[in-house]
Parts: structure tokens; sequence; C-alpha cells
């Protein structure tokens, strides 16, 4: 299993009002795709999205992502923020 950081790069952009979580986040995954998805799915995109939306952690030009190999200590398919907290919707 892989730990991923998601850090938001443009937060101008309006895909951020499909989420409730607006700051870096860790995701345990097999995959990027998986850990973004993980990301959407926890952060609230099916609250506010409708058909057609992307959720701004799919999107590249508006949230980075980078591979954390040292990060070993996540349970798999978790996403937690930088205090350490679970997100869970």
């Amino acid at each position: 299993m892989n730990v991923y950081r998601l850090d938001p790069i443009e937060p101008s952009h309006p895909s951020w009002r499909f989420s409730d979580e607006k700051d870096t986040v860790w995701a345990c995954a097999p995959t990027v795709k998986r850990a973004r998805d993980l990301v959407t799915a926890k952060s609230g995109f099916a609250k506010y999205g409708v058909e057609g939306d992307q959720s701004r952690w799919h999107d590249q030009a508006v949230t980075s992502r980078v591979h954390q190999p040292t990060m070993s200590l996540m349970n798999p398919e978790t996403v937690v923020r930088e205090d350490g907290s679970l997100v869970d919707q």
C-alpha cells in the first residue's frame, strides 16, 4: 500500500466548493487514482457536486500529489489531515 500527499495548489479554482477539506491530506491507497478517489469520497464531494462536476482532488491543475514512501503507519483506504485526524464523510 502506498501513501500519497495531496496538496491544494490553486485555491481560487471553482471546484473547491465541492469539498469540505481545503488543506493538504494524506491517503493510503494502492494507486494514485485510488488515492484521489478516496479523498473525493471522504471530503464531501457527493454532498456538493452534481453530474458533470469534477472534484478538485482529481484535477491535477488544482491539486498536486507526492508519493510518500517513508510513511508506513497509515491503515489502508484511509485519509488523514495534517493534524492526524481522519477524514471520513
